[in-house]
């Protein structure tokens, strides 16, 4: 229908209509101070109203008259449009189901004014929902029961008003919301059809995107509202927020390491593009980069040819994640904390089976730019001083190598008898250099500068304590251990944001009659910002405005998080699977220690002797071996130099102190977890563990007496100038905060866009209203390149979109007529009728409930099926009385060969049937190959740990009944199961439901089979130590869950399941990885 018909069928009763439902109820509360002006909280802007008449059809047309998928930018309540929508249809007489929605939004529409929405949840039977449908009204149901419901005939759906799907980016052909249009298309000509998405970057992946959507939505029109819009541009700058934007600099710690983060993230593109020539180039940039639909790009293009890609790329691939989580971590956590992230990602290298080979190792752990990363990490949270021994007293820094002393008056010549050569010249430049360079990170991380400031001139200095001020040292620091403890830029900003505020508010007056209040609301990217800014701004007070105690507490609870980790270590060496690898890769690694340099060798730049480590451990070294690394420029190994002016330097990182005092640890481990795990030994050893991690200082516990006449003081209600909330942001959610709060003070610790056009938004809606924006962002970081890329990304897709939708074919939507597809229906004998008479009826499958998680009987339905959702106990697709198939995709095929439940669905498959069958389905936006699913391991010890071929064949030896079916995807295995079924009789729903369920009845003792379960929790359990494919149904019929069997003692699982495993299951259920041995 032409708009213009729309527009002029239009009354004022509909417009009338419309207010009624933007209005509040009659019956809501009126908050205490609201006045006159407060009620236009529930009123929608201008370019709202427009939006929500294009929805709504007129008077007189029918319900489906404007069907149409609304784009919007997020920020500009798209929320609030649903929710005014669903209040027009909010009525007993109407059926109005509301689709993929998640259950923040049915949270956030069912506590809006007047909504009866109605959840539909699996706690819920069939008799249940089929008398909510008929009562009518307004329901939330999930794909699935939706989709069975329909099928089953549960829900009436030629009764049903309308449909509501949101987040309509998500609808493919695949998809469960796709296979719900089309059975209410076929069924239903007169209800309406919504869709809503406020995600425009989603359609601009693949082949007209725009036009595939609007193809399964069944849908012709589609409205784009972006922030550049006319309408909305002109309604929100009508009334701007007072912003205050404050650009605060990284210090130089915090800029070295983000330089060095973008510098691996630069490598590892580099290395992708030139590995893998058939990608586009374009799209791996940087930029891209830093959001998290890069990795979903890069697997698109690489996913077809993944079983060609090697174990570098694939590498690669997950490196990007890990370095982009770095430069969010970097941003958002305390010093502590980010270093503690940073030797977790160390340890796992020398704690994971599958990280032994150093070949198995990140590449960019091998740069140069990782070791200015874990080192710079190690200096913002303390530095490591020497400790002398008891008697000496030197202030000089002396160089070891080898053990031998170098005297200060000793000549160069005397080193090797002739003249220096041109390799041990090269030599003291570089020991020069070394010492220089350690030096200024010692000084930078001190306050200390020394001529020009490499790190930019933006770049925030670490701030200076005077030595009186200084802090006492506290007993909990291992010895030669001094904090540092570098806050983030932004903590003392955001103190001095608040202390800002504070005065503003006791200088303004107060207004009884206003409708803001005094309320500062801090909003954060995640919720452990949040917390972090609770501990930071709880631990201030007015004498000492720093947050060095919070800090103080974070490294007692690293120290002492490090003691266990070396303990758990220690345990994990003592298993026998552990020792086996760490022999294999110390073979492998002593081989590749002697490999030649380059940017990606891992052993090369971060060698252990380059790092302090354990010489002795290595074995005596041959003369031509130490020749060679005097050719590479490593020092001569029978020499030593001494510098004066304490600087640290030598080929050795600092392995060796002044006064031949030995560290706790070695200062300079970089990126080498062999240095980190040794370091962590030393510190298990010397920090008591027993210690509770939030003992900062026993003698700092303050006693204060507590009477009756201070719980008023402690204890009631805050006024509003005294309330900070710290909240993290969560889209649509924002708007109810801002409305319910009311703050007139708005801090946005982290940049959002979004959120912008929300402040925006509710500044537009509230004429009267006074607020002021605090926009805090790091000046020249990752953190405002991101938010910039952000906006950008989003004008660009509005931009796709709208000239997509100038240039598509326009889809009609396909009219369903009852006998337009018997050409294509299959000829199939009806043997109830003597055998011989042929007639024309849709081939039925019968399908197991949860196989409706997959897109296979969405499939099936479209291509002509007759798909009867059924609760079986043996099999997911019966196609013929005599065929079961049970469908496995690859994941979900290793998984069941790991737990040993595909060895027991095929057995009672071949017992009840006589052509079982096991289809094998792929994806199909991967290839066709299992090399694309399983990654070979160096640590394999035998083939069946590695290939799943080996598997399949031993199940087909074992059962030479079974028959599997090979499927590159959900399209084909319809075409399969089409020619499978030719010629063959239909199957029986009732016989089908029954098969199986007698063996459940035969076992009296309790075991009722796998259908009784669930399955996640039966899976975990058999996979556990002592329970195997004998006992595991006993087990479960006794223990009520996993967690009443941890608490069985020995006597009572012995009792159970025998003594031997019982022994074995105790003892891993109540093995403890920290202190053990």
């Amino acid at each position: 229908m032409p708009r213009s018909r729309a527009d002029k069928g239009k009354s004022r009763a509909d417009d009338q209509a419309i207010e009624q439902a933007i209005q509040p109820k009659p019956t809501r509360v009126k908050p205490p101070n609201a006045t006159r002006n407060s009620l236009e909280t529930n009123r929608l802007l201008p370019f709202q109203r427009n939006i929500l008449k294009q929805l709504v059809p007129p008077e007189n047309a029918p319900p489906n008259a404007e069907d149409a998928m609304l784009v919007m930018a997020r920020g500009l309540g798209l929320r609030t449009i649903v929710t005014t929508f669903l209040k027009i249809y909010d009525m007993p007489e109407k059926l109005v189901l509301v689709v993929n929605a998640t259950p923040e939004e049915e949270r956030g529409f069912a506590e809006e004014v007047g909504m009866r929405l109605k959840v539909v949840g699996y706690e819920l039977g069939d008799s249940q929902r089929e008398k909510m449908y008929k009562d009518g009204g307004l329901f939330s149901v999930t794909s699935r029961i939706l989709i069975v419901d329909m099928l089953k005939g549960t829900i009436p759906v030629s009764l049903i008003t309308g449909l509501v799907v949101l987040h309509a980016e998500e609808v493919k052909p695949t998809s469960q919301e796709a296979f719900i249009v089309r059975i209410y298309r076929q069924q239903n000509k007169l209800g309406f059809l919504k869709a809503f998405s406020d995600r425009p970057e989603s359609f601009s992946f693949g082949l007209s995107p725009l036009q595939t959507t609007l193809m399964q939505l069944k849908l012709r029109e589609v409205i784009i509202v972006p922030r550049f819009h006319e309408d909305v541009d002109t309604d929100l700058k009508k009334r701007k927020a007072d912003v205050v934007e404050l650009y605060q600099p990284l210090t130089h710690n915090m800029l070295d390491i983000q330089t060095a983060i973008i510098e691996c993230m630069e490598m590892t593109l580099s290395e992708i593009k030139r590995s893998n020539t058939y990608l586009e180039v374009d799209d791996l940039t940087f930029e891209n980069a830093l959001f998290s639909s890069f990795d979903r790009l890069v697997r698109v293009q690489l996913d077809p040819v993944w079983h060609k890609v090697g174990p570098k790329t694939r590498g690669l691939v997950n490196d990007l994640t890990t370095l982009r989580k770095l430069l969010t971590y970097l941003l958002s956590f305390d010093c502590v904390r980010f270093n503690q992230y940073l030797e977790t990602l160390l340890s796992s290298q020398t704690t994971a089976i599958g990280a032994l080979d150093r070949r198995d190792r990140p590449a960019w752990l091998g740069t140069a730019a990782a070791d200015t990363i874990f080192s710079v990490a190690r200096n913002r949270v303390y530095l490591q001083k020497a400790v002398a021994k008891p008697g000496e007293a030197r202030t000089e820094r002396e160089l070891t190598v080898d053990g031998m002393e170098i005297p200060d008056d000793l000549n160069p010549d005397d080193w090797l008898g002739d003249g220096p050569t041109e390799e041990e010249e090269q030599l003291l430049r570089d020991l020069e250099e070394t010492a220089r360079r350690e030096k200024e990170a010692k000084d930078r991380a001190t306050g200390v500068t020394n001529g020009e400031d490499k790190a930019g001139k933006d770049a925030m200095p670490p701030p200076q304590v005077p030595e009186t001020q200084r802090p006492k040292k506290k007993g909990w620091l291992p010895p030669g251990v001094e904090p540092v403890l570098e806050e983030q830029p932004k903590w003392m900003v955001l103190a001095e944001v608040l202390d800002e505020i504070e005065t503003c508010i006791h200088l303004s007056q107060y207004d009884p009659h206003g409708y803001s209040n005094d309320t500062v609301l801090v909003m954060c990217n995640s919720t452990d910002t949040c917390l972090t800014l609770g501990n930071y701004l709880s631990s201030l007070n007015p004498e000492n405005s720093e947050g060095r105690s919070f800090l103080e507490s974070k490294l007692n609870s690293y120290f002492f998080w490090k003691a266990h980790m070396g303990k758990m270590q220690n345990s994990l060496k003592r298993t026998p699977g552990f020792n086996k690898g760490e022999r294999r890769s110390s073979s492998s690694n002593a081989a590749a220690g002697a490999s030649s340099s380059s940017t990606t060798s891992f052993v090369s730049i971060n060698s252990a002797s380059k790092f302090g480590g354990n010489k002795d451990g290595d074995g005596e070294m041959s003369a031509a071996l130490k020749r060679k690394d005097i050719k590479r420029g490593q020092a001569p190994p029978t020499k030593r130099r001494r510098v004066r002016g304490g600087g640290a330097t030598g080929s050795t990182g600092g392995a060796t102190h002044a006064g031949g005092a030995a560290p706790m640890f070695s200062a300079a481990t970089g990126a080498n977890p062999e240095a980190l795990e040794e370091e962590v030994k030393k510190i298990a050893e010397l920090v008591d563990s027993s210690r509770t991690p939030g003992d900062v200082e026993a003698d700092e516990v303050i006693e204060e007496t507590f009477n009756a006449l201070d719980f008023e003081e402690y204890f009631g209600l805050i006024a509003n100038e005294d309330v900070v909330i710290i909240r993290p942001y969560l889209d649509d959610e924002d708007d109810r905060v801002l409305e319910e709060l009311r703050p007139k003070y708005v801090v946005m610790f982290d940049p959002n866009p979004s959120f912008v056009r929300r402040i925006e938004a509710y500044r537009a809606a509230h004429q009267g209203l006074a607020i002021r924006v605090y926009f805090l962002v790091y000046k020249d970081s990752v953190e405002e390149q991101k938010y910039l890329s952000e906006i950008r990304r989003e004008k660009d897709a509005f931009v796709r979109l709208i000239e997509e939708k100038g240039s598509m074919a326009i889809p009609h939507e396909a009219e369903y007529r009852p006998g337009e597809d018997e050409g294509e229906l299959m000829r199939t004998v009806d043997t109830r009728v003597g055998g011989r008479q042929v007639v024309t009826t849709p081939p039925k499958v019968i399908v197991d409930m949860r196989e409706f998680r997959s897109s296979l009987p969405g499939l099936l339905h479209a291509g002509k099926f007759e798909v009867i959702p059924v609760t079986l106990s043996i099999g997911d697709y019966i196609i013929t009385p005599e065929m079961a198939v049970e469908r496995k995709s690859i994941p979900d095929l290793i998984q069941s060969f790991n737990s040993g439940r595909l060895f027991q669905q095929c057995e009672l498959m071949t017992a009840h049937y006589k052509q079982p069958i096991l289809l094998i389905e792929f994806d199909e936006k991967k290839s066709f190959n299992l090399e694309t699913y399983v990654d070979t391991k160096t640590y394999a010890s035998s083939p069946s740990d590695i290939d799943l071929r080996s598997k399949i064949v031993l199940l087909t030896i074992s059962f030479p009944k079974l028959r599997v079916i090979w499927s590159s995807s959900p399209y084909q295995t319809v075409e399969i199961f089409r020619d499978l079924k030719e010629n063959r009789e239909e199957p029986d729903q009732a016989k089908a439901q029954l098969v199986g369920l007698e063996d459940d009845i035969a076992n009296t003792s309790g075991a009722t089979g796998e259908a009784g379960f669930n399955l996640a929790p039966q899976d975990i359990l058999r996979s556990l130590p002592g329970v195997s494919s004998k006992n595991y149904r006993y087990l479960s019929s006794q223990v009520e869950n996993l967690e009443a069997l941890v608490q069985l003692d020995l006597n009572e699982l012995q009792a159970l399941i025998g003594v031997e495993p019982a022994r074995q299951l105790h003892g891993f259920l109540h093995s403890d990885m920290f202190f053990q041995g």
